[in-house]
């Protein structure tokens, strides 16, 4: 038994509701449950060297802060820094800019009125003199300040309301944050889909051919299969390649085993061979390079196998 410290870093004022869970990366199981303290300090005593995954939550969020694999040493304790970004719990209020005075825009705008209010009493062949004239001008000048001014101070040059904007740039940056983030944990949820209907197609071709899954041949099926369930956490490139990889190596072995059990010509019109085939097919043609783009592609299989039976842990 060993021991795991863990730092946590980056934006300590969350650090007293955060909750962090270490789990069995593959069955999702909760090993430990513990809370750090306020400088961020995590310790867990008497843990068992090997892979795990660490979780951390806080209470307002719905989704983790932070997800990813670590591994305890086999030899000494083990220490681990986790950074949480600060954006994820950044909600900056709307700024309240303090109304424009406009008082002295509405007071110019009323002198300008009565300067020119004795000008419209002229009547038909009466002069206008030139005072006249220069005390129309002047007022055209004032009034043309006025409404200068009045646009400066309720318009602002770009945009009406510049804190509406930033606001609504930092929502439009948290809910892309939040799509990205839900958006990673349905792949995953289906790449766990994925890995469960493979096992349990190899499976059922293994007991159509009375095999042993325990036997060497049954191993070497459920190798290739254990082996794709740890890289359920990876980019889409990743575990693209890897499926890809498992496929074709799965192909083979079952083209040995139909090679070998020759003798028995139902075995490869069986379904369970079948299905098995038609899933290694699909699986070969998995080159997502986005998230979006692989829940796609593992729709696809969902709707042509379906999820009847699978039983995923937590």
């Amino acid at each position: 038994m060993n021991s795991l410290t863990m730092n946590i870093l980056g934006f300590p004022e969350v650090n007293r509701d955060i909750t962090v869970e270490v789990r069995e990366p593959i069955t999702q199981q909760v090993i430990r449950t513990v809370q750090p303290f306020l400088d961020g300090t995590v310790r867990v005593p008497q843990i068992e060297p090997g892979s795990y995954e660490v979780t951390l939550r806080h209470p307002n969020l719905t989704l983790p802060i932070v997800r990813r694999p670590i591994r305890v040493l086999p030899v000494g304790d083990t220490s681990v820094s986790i950074v949480i970004d600060p954006s994820k719990f950044r909600n900056t209020p709307i700024e309240d800019i303090p109304d424009a005075n406009l008082e002295p825009v509405r007071a110019l705008s009323g002198s300008v009125a009565e300067s020119v209010a004795s000008l419209a009493e002229k009547r038909p062949g009466e002069a206008i003199l030139a005072q006249d004239w220069n005390r129309m001008a002047s007022a055209i000048r004032d009034l043309a300040g006025a409404v200068g001014e009045l646009t400066r101070l309720v318009s602002p040059v770009g945009h009406d309301h510049p804190e509406f904007v930033r606001k609504f740039d930092e929502m439009q940056e948290n809910f892309s944050t939040l799509l990205d983030t839900l958006s990673k944990s349905m792949t995953e949820l289906q790449r766990q889909i994925k890995t469960q209907r493979l096992k349990q197609q190899v499976l059922d071709v293994l007991d159509q051919a009375g095999v042993d899954k325990e036997s060497a041949r049954g191993k070497e099926f459920l190798e290739l299969v254990n082996g794709l369930e740890t890289k359920v956490a990876g980019s889409p490139s990743e575990f693209g390649r890897e499926t890809r990889t498992a496929a074709v190596q799965l192909t083979t072995k079952l083209e040995q085993l139909l090679e070998e059990q020759a003798a028995n010509p139902a075995l490869a019109g069986s379904a369970p061979v079948k299905d098995l085939g038609a899933a290694l097919d699909l699986s070969k043609t998995q080159r997502a390079t986005t998230y979006g783009s692989e829940l796609a592609h593992l729709g696809k299989e969902t709707s042509r196998f379906g999820v009847k039976g699978l039983k995923l842990t937590n």
